[in-house]
């Protein structure tokens, strides 16, 4: 089982494109049969959790089911380098007591 954020999801189609945690290739989600409830909705910035697939050079999903909602809604804007721009906070305080998003920390401090 893999965890990430939703950061773009179409509810006519039931695609969506997830961030994952494990800093590996974007997963993929191609239709209802990806969904462990299709009827359920998420969002742009919910947390989720499913089974990845290989599938050639992409990562396909399986069983996505929602963890928790909307923990970072605005990290599609963050990979486009459209965030706020990081404050001295972020250098200098330790990141179990920094404000803000914890997801979001957790990516920049991967590199």
């Amino acid at each position: 089982m893999i965890h990430g954020v939703v950061i773009w999801y179409s509810r006519q189609e039931f695609k969506a494109l997830i961030w994952c945690e494990d800093s590996g290739g974007l997963a993929i989600a191609t239709g209802a049969t990806s969904w462990r409830n299709p009827i359920g909705e998420v969002a742009v910035g919910d947390y989720v959790a499913f089974t990845p697939i290989a599938c050639g050079r992409e990562r396909k999903c399986r069983d996505i089911h929602l963890i928790a909602p909307q923990v970072a809604p605005d990290l599609p804007q963050a990979i486009m380098g459209r965030a706020r721009p990081a404050t001295s906070e972020t250098a200098t305080t330790p990141p179990e007591r920094r404000k803000g998003n914890p997801l979001l920390h957790l990516c920049a401090s991967r590199d």
